[in-house]
């Protein structure tokens, strides 16, 4: 059995997620599997065929498009001690997992870490760095209660969490990794080291897009305040956290080149 299972939900995200898997064979670490959960998206069949021989893909094409249903399905699968979630259009550098593991057998239950957000464009087939910056903030789990920087791409844990706190929250949907941070931490020792190796997709469009979808979000937010009674209205993306919240970045070790891929 592989220590690991990476947990993949993607839709109609085909090149992204070919970075992404050439991003996992790059690993120091390689004792994991991964499990793509296709969410009603085009077919993987040409994606996944490039890798079969490089990593160890199960895919799953499912009938809707539910991201939290996904990882659950995601997690029902895995083979793993512990879990990786990872989303379709971020990358990992070489150091992630083996250093991850790392935090976990020395006791943690869940860790995360820094990321590097980047800007791009594209040529051709794949993505071009515009722009880097850190998304790096310390953990607190009384500070997190006011606003989620807890990135879950590229965050690893113990499977056994699920059988003591239950799948992930459908519920709050578009908050559900804010909740889960918050359940883990309640109980679990939960390790954010300083260092940067989670590549995050920072298209500033997505700011707008976000902004589109307040009013539908405003539902789940509001299940999210409730459930934890937590001390804010007012309902942020990455983007407003970072803006409001450069000024209290703290060190961390960044060793990203810039480059995505080879072929740049």
């Amino acid at each position: 059995m592989p220590m690991v299972s990476v947990i993949i939900p993607t839709y109609n995200r085909l090149r992204e997620l070919r970075e992404a898997l050439t991003a996992l064979t790059k690993q120091i670490y390689q004792d994991f599997e991964v499990i793509i959960l296709n969410n009603n998206g085009e077919p993987l069949t040409s994606v996944v065929a490039d890798f079969q021989d490089k990593l160890t893909i199960t895919a799953i094409d499912l009938p809707e498009n539910h991201h939290v249903r996904a990882r659950n399905h995601g997690v029902s699968l895995a083979n793993g001690r512990y879990i990786l979630l990872h989303d379709d259009d971020d990358l990992l550098l070489p150091s992630h997992i083996e250093e991850a593991v790392g935090d976990l057998e020395a006791g943690a239950d869940l860790t995360y870490v820094d990321a590097e957000l980047f800007t791009y464009d594209w040529q051709q087939d794949h993505r071009v760095v515009k722009t880097t910056e850190p998304f790096a903030y310390p953990y607190d789990r009384e500070a997190m209660k006011e606003d989620s920087t807890y990135i879950p791409s590229g965050s690893l844990y113990r499977k056994s969490l699920h059988e003591e706190l239950g799948l992930f929250d459908e519920d709050v949907f578009n908050y559900w990794d804010w909740d889960w941070i918050l359940r883990v931490g309640q109980d679990h020792l939960v390790l954010h080291p300083a260092r940067a190796t989670v590549l995050y997709a920072f298209n500033p469009s997505g700011n707008h897009e976000s902004a589109k979808q307040d009013a539908s979000r405003r539902v789940y937010f509001e299940r999210l305040v409730e459930k934890h009674e937590l001390p804010t209205t007012e309902m942020k993306n990455f983007h407003i956290v970072q803006e409001e919240r450069r000024s209290r970045l703290r060190e961390t070790r960044r060793t990203f080149s810039g480059h995505l891929t080879e072929s740049e």
